[in-house]
């Protein structure tokens, strides 16, 4: 329907998406990150307590949920160009000014800017690069802006950590950390702010004529201009249900996902007398970046719902093997003695207990990360003209949901053990596995109005009779 639009090969218009698009996604990992890797640090200095240390991790969730809800339904109705940029804006001012909190109120406020930048960009940056996406390179493309971006934006907070603790006292340690995420953002804030309005979003919602024609000589494509005259309500109305369902898998992914992402540098390194500084490296270089490469080389060629699947599938085994290493270790050979307790792995123990949760890592970033994780889903199954509505719907049930589930972490672990949420997590991988095979359709290699059902032959009024 968008002519030969969809159809194109890969060239330099996809990259520069990639790359505009995914240095946001690369910043907003860092920042989700840094507060892991830095989190007693901070807490030490500003002497919170435990309450406020948990509110310090789940700030930007919260800030993240009203973000997302704001630059999404502004996006749909005045576009998604005139918001692009605004987000890093907000990005660069929250993560900046972490550096000067003398206390919990300032950096509590700092998170909240920060968090609604990034609620903002994961509404854009999915919707844009979906939508300037062609079919047959979809899915790749979005692994390689989410993912694959993120992984390295984790690695480079792990770095940054590394270095200025050897320049710097603590003291100013997790200020420099936590400062640092605005760096990224500062500097893609001009390019994003001079990308063009999205092919469908002029040729389906605006109908303007030479943004399509500007767009068509940069892609060297054929675009038509078929206004959607379809109400935003009813629109909005028959996408509830994968709207819903779409936020569910998220927020099961999130509940597992973000929560080892905050309080695996710190729970699971200590469990396994890591630092996290040197957890961070071994996860993704071993487990985030080789899965989101396996993901982005099969998801175009077997499909979301497999991947989503097998991934889970190991997910679900290797958590559980990790919970049952820690109740029953006489299953594998060990009896707890001489130091080794399920409190602190050590030796041969820990090995095993690091090596399954690597290959969780790995199942996980070969699938649900890469797809649920990487905001894929949303914007793949929803409307031109309430995509982003939708997606803002999406991050914002699960934002709210993931900063609740981050602030009780602390309290479960001490409530119930490390094991035991390893096996709730378990459980949480198998019943996504029976939502996602159930009721979200499979979209490798069609086109964004082929998916959502917006190709019906009334909703193509005359057109601008372009041709």
């Amino acid at each position: 329907m968008l002519g030969t639009f969809d159809d194109r090969p890969l060239g330099y218009f996809h990259i520069k998406n990639v790359i505009v698009n995914g240095i946001g996604i690369f910043s907003d990992a860092y920042n989700l990150y840094a507060i892991a890797l830095v989190y007693y640090l901070a807490s030490s200095f500003l002497k919170l307590n435990a309450i406020e240390s948990s509110f310090m991790t789940s700030g930007a969730f919260f800030g993240a949920a009203v973000g997302a809800i704001i630059f999404g339904v502004v996006a749909d109705k005045i576009g998604r160009k005139p918001m692009y940029g605004i987000d890093l804006i907000l990005i660069t001012i929250g993560a900046f000014s972490q550096f000067f909190a003398g206390g919990f109120d300032w950096l509590f406020i700092s998170r909240i800017v920060l968090g609604l930048g990034i609620g903002g960009d994961y509404v854009l940056s999915p919707v844009i690069m979906a939508e300037n996406s062609n079919a047959r390179d979809r899915g790749k493309l979005m692994v390689f802006t989410f993912p694959v971006m993120a992984a390295l934006g984790a690695m480079l907070a792990a770095f940054v950590d590394q270095v200025s603790s050897i320049f710097f006292a603590p003291a100013m340690v997790w200020r420099i950390v936590l400062a640092f995420g605005g760096v990224p953002a500062l500097f893609i804030i001009y390019f994003r702010r001079k990308i063009p309005e999205t092919a469908r979003y002029s040729a389906r919602i605006k109908g303007d004529e030479s943004e399509v024609e500007k767009i068509e000589k940069m892609t060297d494509s054929h675009i038509n201009i078929d206004r959607d005259r379809e109400k935003f309500s009813k629109r909005l109305k028959s996408s509830l249900f994968l709207i819903m369902i779409s936020s569910i898998l998220w927020i099961l992914y999130d509940m597992y996902s973000s929560t080892f992402a905050i309080y695996g540098p710190i729970t699971i390194a200590e469990n396994l007398g890591l630092t996290p500084v040197s957890f961070t490296y071994y996860a993704e270089i071993f487990g985030g970046i080789p899965g989101a490469l396996i993901c982005a080389i099969l998801i175009d060629r077997v499909g979301r719902k497999k991947l989503i699947a097998a991934g889970y599938s190991g997910v679900f085994v290797f958590l559980l093997m990790y919970s049952l290493l820690l109740v029953h270790p006489a299953i594998f050979g060990f009896r707890y003695s001489g130091g080794i307790s399920p409190a602190k792995l050590a030796g041969d123990a820990a090995v095993l207990g690091f090596s399954f949760y690597l290959l969780n890592f790995l199942f996980s970033a070969s699938g649900p990360a890469s797809i649920i994780g990487g905001a894929m889903i949303t914007p793949e199954l929803s409307p031109t003209k309430v995509r982003g509505t939708a997606q803002a719907m999406t991050v914002g049930f699960d934002r709210i949901a993931n900063a609740v589930a981050l602030t009780a972490f602390p309290l479960l672990l001490i409530r119930f053990g490390l094991s035991s949420i390893l096996l709730g997590f378990s459980v949480i991988a198998a019943l996504s596995i029976i939502v996602t095979m159930l009721w979200i359709p499979e979209a490798r290699r069609r086109t964004l109005e082929d998916i959502s059902g917006e190709m019906i032959p009334k909703l193509g009024v005359a057109g601008s009779g372009r041709k």
